[in-house]
């Protein structure tokens, strides 16, 4: 026997003892169930709310079909739910719940998220302030578990909570780079190698009182002024890595400290190998009838010096607010430094007789260049709360070290007329025994620290930090001086001192950073 399709539902709802569902459409409408066994089941099995209209059997065991209704006709009867839409045709999202709302841990109330209740979860997506992202490009996918958008995508769009909230808006945890400008107020170690230049109680005293260099008066002490500026660009839009360039230096104003007679007695002490025993070089001394000696003592010490890095930068642990950083690029640093000595004695008691002058000008100049290649590697960390940041740098740099000296002299006397200048190329502590150009390569390493911190205002960011670079292996100029001189050697040569010594040592900097940073 055949049975269609609507025949098997009947037999099917009728031992299930449910109430038939009739599908519309051509199969409903093109043929009728028929049933070999009779009567199946009466219409009271079927309710009007199912069907929509009532149903018979006939005695031949034909089952009619219900009276179709058109979808019209099904609304107006409450058959189907009737959609609302705005006004304006949007869908609009419920209300995202949070705060006290969001009492389970797993976020399962709906609205809510396991990150800070303030998204909405629809399937698998995630939309919300925080997980969105600008163009889906920092989601969680993107950037990792642990990228510099967040932890578990905590921090992964724009507007996060590392963008215009907790950072604060332009602050270091959001824009495509950074740039930042430092005054410095540096100061530097004192050299304690140079001459002494020496004073007296009243013109006619021998000079002995220390007033200029020496151990007890070191030079390079005056404070440095000097600029950095620190520019760079993130190469993602998690900010996981960026490339960046920094140039700072300081300079020195390169003026001369002149000491006259004032009423006193002047003089350059130096230690005379030919007697064995300390000696004065004398430039003011009033010696009665026998004449006096009048005259002037200039003393420059200059120091310039200029660094440039490049380098890369990834994060390794933390957040765009607070990270700690991978530095890793090259360096540059030249360290340049100068001594001149300078004296001009009218001399009016070593020519006898008196009156009979003679004007000496004397030149000892001292000069080294320290230039450095290297790579460095390091550390740097931003913390920010609120409007406050504190930022913290070390890096050590590690390569070669060329250093050159240059020492060299000049002598002039001029006596009375019709005698010609005598002209030499010496001084008083650069003789032919150490005059000349030493250079030496060294590999050596440079420690840099840094702290500083900021306060936002806007994209920018003032800042007061604190910098300590040190320079171990360089060359300065006054611990070239070799305070030793043969006196016989130079009215007979050769001369045995000075020598030349070389000397390298260890040369630090440390000071107060002022400056401001923009992130764009």
């Amino acid at each position: 026997m055949k049975i269609n399709r609507s025949t098997l539902t009947l037999i099917v709802a009728s031992l299930c003892g449910v109430g038939p569902t009739f599908a519309f459409g051509q199969d409903a409408l093109s043929e009728a169930a028929r049933s070999s066994a009779g009567r199946i089941a009466d219409s009271a099995g079927v309710s009007k709310s199912q069907t929509g209209a009532s149903q018979s059997l006939s005695d031949a065991g034909e089952v009619k079909a219900p009276a179709l209704k058109s979808p019209s006709d099904r609304v107006a009867s409450g058959a189907y739910p009737t959609p609302t839409y705005p006004a304006t045709g949007a869908y609009t999202a419920p209300a995202v719940r949070g705060g006290s709302d969001c009492t389970s841990p797993g976020c399962t109330t709906p609205g809510c998220d396991s990150s800070g209740c303030d998204s909405r979860v629809m399937g698998s997506k995630v939309f919300g302030a925080r997980h969105l992202g600008l163009g889906g490009s920092c989601d969680s996918g993107s950037c990792g578990t642990g990228g510099s958008c967040g932890s578990g995508g905590l921090l992964s769009g724009l507007g996060g909570a590392c963008g215009f909230g907790a950072c604060g808006p332009g602050a270091a945890g959001s824009g495509l780079g950074w740039a930042e400008s430092d005054t410095l107020l540096w100061w530097g170690r004192g050299l304690t190698n140079s001459p002494v230049i020496l004073g007296g109680n009243s013109p006619t005293v021998l000079p002995t009182n220390p007033l200029l260099g020496g151990y007890d008066n070191p030079l390079g002490t005056d404070m440095l002024v000097g600029a950095r500026a620190n520019l760079g660009l993130w190469l993602d839009d998690c900010q996981n890595y960026g490339v960046g360039g920094r140039a700072w230096g300081l300079i020195t104003d390169s003026s001369e400290q002149v000491i006259t007679n004032g009423g006193n007695s002047t003089g350059i002490g130096f230690f005379n190998t030919s007697l064995n025993q300390p000696d004065t070089y004398i430039v003011n001394l009033d010696r009665g009838p026998f004449g006096k000696n009048v005259g002037e003592i200039g003393v420059l010490n200059d120091l310039d010096l200029f660094s440039g890095d490049l380098y890369l930068r990834a994060m390794l642990l933390g957040d765009r607010c607070n990270r700690v950083d991978l530095l890793g690029g090259y360096t540059f640093l030249r360290l340049d430094s100068g001594y001149q000595l300078r004296s001009r004695i009218v001399d009016g008691w070593t020519d006898a007789p008196p009156p009979v002058t003679t004007v000496t000008t004397i030149f000892d100049r001292f000069s080294t260049k320290n230039e450095f290649h290297g790579g460095h590697i390091g550390l740097q960390s931003n913390i920010n709360r609120g409007r406050f940041g504190l930022g913290l740098m070390g890096k050590v740099a590690m390569g070669n070290m060329t250093s050159t000296s240059d020492i060299s002299g000049s002598y002039e006397q001029i006596p009375p007329l019709p005698s010609l200048p005598d002209r030499q190329n010496r001084g008083l502590f650069t003789q032919s025994s150490n005059i000349g150009t030493t250079t030496r390569d060294a590999f050596t390493f440079i420690p840099e620290m840094n702290a500083k911190l900021r306060y936002q205002i806007g994209r920018f960011q003032l800042g007061v930090g604190y910098t300590v670079v040190v320079l171990p292996e360089v060359a300065m100029a006054a611990s070239q001086i070799d305070t030793n001189v043969d006196v016989f050697g130079i009215v007979t040569p050769p001369v045995t001192s000075p020598v030349n010594k070389f000397n390298t040592e260890s040369y630090y900097l440390h000071g107060i950073d002022l400056g401001v940073s923009y992130n764009f």
